[in-house]
C-alpha cells in the first residue's frame, strides 16, 4: 500500500477528524424487522382438548416410551449423511468468524526477494565510472505492516454479520436435525402400522379359517349350501392377498430407517409389533415461544441480520478509509551487509483514501443492499406467517385423526359384538351364510381401518411435534 514519509501537522490532522465524524453522524441504523401481527397475539389460544400447554420437552419422542424409536433416533442422528454436511457447513461458517476478526489487528506481511542481473542505480554508476556494470546477486528482504482505522465500523458490521451468519447455519442445522428425527419417527411408525396391520390380517384369516369350517359343518347337516362356504372361502383369498404388500411396504419402511440411521441393512428382529401412542395429552408449549422454537424461522431472522449488516457494511464504503502503514527493508549484494544503514530502508504514515466526488457506483450497491435487506424482511414474515399456518394445520389434523379413531374404536366394538351375534344365529340356523359372512367383512375391513388410524393418528402427532419446533 502507498505510505506517507511524513505525518500532516496536528491542525490538518484534527480538521480530517472532524470532518470524518461529521460524516459519520450522517450514517443510520436501520430499524429492525418485528414478527408479523399475527404473531404478536398468542398464536395457539385455542387448541384441541387433547393437547395441553406443557412445555415441549427437548426429546419429543421419548414421550413413546419406546426404546427401540429412542435407539432409532439417537442413530440417525449420530450417523446421518445429511446432518453430517450440515455440521461441515456450520464449521466453515465458524472459521469464518475467525477470518473477518483478524481485520481488526494490523496485517503483516513478510518477503524476501534474490535476483540476479543489473539494477538501474549499478547502470547509474558504472555510468558515472565510465566503467562496467556487473551481473551481480541482490538481496531484497521486508517487511509491510497495515492497519485499517475502523472509523464507520465497517469492520465491526463485518465481524458481527459473520457471526450471526454462522447462528443462520446453525439454526440450518437444527432444522435438519429436526427434519432427521421426525423422518425417523415417521419411518419407524410406518413399519409399526404395516406389522400392525399384517398382524390383524393374518388374524382375520384364522377367523375366516374358523367360519368356513363352521360352514362345512353346517353345509354337512344340511342347514347351510355350498354357496355360503365358497362366499367365505373368496373372502380368506382377499384377505390373504393383502399380505405380500403389507409385508413389502413394512419393507420399505426399514429400508427407510436404513438409510436415514446411516446403516447398510437392518435386522429384522428390530422391527416392531405396537404403533408408538402418548400416554398423556400432547404438550404443544407455549404459543409466544413459536418462533424461538422453530428453527427456520430463527434461520430466516438471523438472515435478516445480516442483510441488515450488510447493508452498514456497504454504506460505509461512502465515506473515506484511514489507514496507517509501515514497511521495512533493505537492499544489498551482499547478505552480510543487509543490516547495515545504509541499506535499510522504511516508511511510516497514514493513508486516506476517499473514492469522491464519483459516488455512483457505492450508492447503487448502497441501494442494492436496501432492497435486499427489504426482501429479507417479507422473507422472514413469510416463514414466521407458515410457521403459523403449519402449526394450525397440523393441530386440526391431529383433532381430526383423534375424533375419527374414537369413532373408528367405537364402530369396531358394534362389529365385533355384531359379529358374535351372527356367528350364534348362524349355528342355530335362524340366519343364512351371507348374514354372517356381511358381518364378518365388516369387522375385517373395521380392524384394517382402525389399525390404519392409529398409525395415522401416530403421524399426526409427529407432523405436530415438528411443526411446533420440537428440539432434541
Amino acid at each position: 500500500m502507498p505510505l506517507l514519509h511524513s505525518f500532516p501537522g496536528p491542525a490538518r490532522l484534527a480538521t480530517a477528524l472532524g470532518m470524518l465524524a461529521a460524516l459519520a453522524a450522517c450514517g443510520h441504523q436501520p430499524t429492525p424487522a418485528e414478527p408479523p401481527p399475527a404473531l404478536q397475539a398468542d398464536p395457539l389460544a385455542n387448541m384441541p382438548a387433547s393437547v395441553s400447554k406443557q412445555p415441549l420437552p427437548e426429546r419429543w419422542w421419548a414421550l413413546y416410551q419406546d426404546p427401540q424409536l429412542n435407539r432409532w433416533v439417537q442413530q440417525a442422528l449420530a450417523h446421518n449423511q445429511g446432518l453430517a454436511q450440515a455440521e461441515a457447513n456450520v464449521q466453515a461458517m465458524l472459521a469464518g468468524i475467525g477470518e473477518f476478526d483478524a481485520r481488526r489487528w494490523p496485517s503483516t506481511a513478510m518477503g524476501v526477494a534474490a535476483t540476479y542481473g543489473r539494477s538501474a542505480d549499478d547502470q547509474t554508476l558504472a555510468e558515472a565510472t565510465d566503467s562496467n556494470a556487473p551481473s551481480q546477486w541482490q538481496f531484497n528482504p521486508g517487511i509491510e505492516l497495515a492497519y485499517q482505522v475502523d472509523i464507520w465500523g465497517q469492520v465491526r458490521a463485518a465481524i458481527q454479520r459473520a457471526r450471526v451468519q454462522a447462528e443462520a447455519s446453525a439454526a440450518a442445522l437444527d432444522l435438519v436435525r429436526l427434519q432427521v428425527v421426525a423422518q425417523t419417527t415417521r419411518a419407524y411408525i410406518d413399519q409399526c402400522t404395516y406389522a400392525a396391520r399384517l398382524e390383524a390380517a393374518k388374524q382375520a384369516l384364522q377367523t375366516l379359517d374358523h367360519s368356513v369350517q363352521l360352514s362345512q359343518r353346517q353345509r354337512q347337516a344340511g342347514v347351510a349350501t355350498a354357496l355360503d362356504s365358497e362366499r367365505l372361502l373368496g373372502l380368506r383369498e382377499q384377505v390373504r392377498a393383502q399380505l405380500p404388500m403389507l409385508s413389502a411396504r413394512r419393507q420399505m419402511a426399514l429400508y427407510e430407517l436404513s438409510m436415514l440411521s446411516g446403516q447398510a441393512s437392518v435386522a429384522e428382529a428390530t422391527t416392531c409389533v405396537a404403533i408408538p401412542t402418548l400416554s398423556a395429552p400432547l404438550p404443544a408449549g407455549d404459543g409466544w415461544h413459536l418462533l424461538e422454537r422453530r428453527p427456520d424461522v430463527r434461520q430466516a431472522e438471523r438472515e435478516l441480520q445480516a442483510a441488515t449488516l450488510e447493508t452498514d457494511i456497504v454504506r460505509a464504503d461512502l465515506y473515506p478509509k484511514v489507514s496507517f502503514g509501515a514497511s521495512l527493508t533493505s537492499s544489498d549484494h551482499h547478505l552480510a551487509n543487509l543490516g547495515d544503514s545504509r541499506a535499510v530502508m522504511f516508511g511510516i504514515g497514514p493513508l486516506i483514501r476517499w473514492e469522491f466526488p464519483n459516488l455512483k457506483a457505492n450508492r447503487a450497491r448502497v441501494s442494492k443492499a436496501e432492497a435486499l435487506q427489504r426482501a429479507q424482511v417479507a422473507r422472514y414474515h413469510g416463514v414466521a406467517l407458515s410457521a403459523l399456518k403449519d402449526v394450525r394445520q397440523a393441530l386440526a389434523r391431529y383433532d381430526g385423526e383423534r375424533q375419527r379413531l374414537q369413532a373408528l374404536e367405537a364402530a369396531l366394538a358394534h362389529s365385533q359384538h355384531s359379529f358374535a351375534l351372527a356367528q350364534g344365529n348362524y349355528r342355530a340356523g335362524t340366519v343364512d351364510g351371507l348374514a354372517l359372512l356381511d358381518s364378518e367383512r365388516e369387522m375385517i375391513s373395521l380392524r384394517a381401518s382402525h389399525t390404519e388410524a392409529r398409525g395415522r393418528l401416530a403421524q399426526a402427532q409427529v407432523n405436530l411435534f415438528r411443526a411446533l419446533g420440537g428440539r432434541w
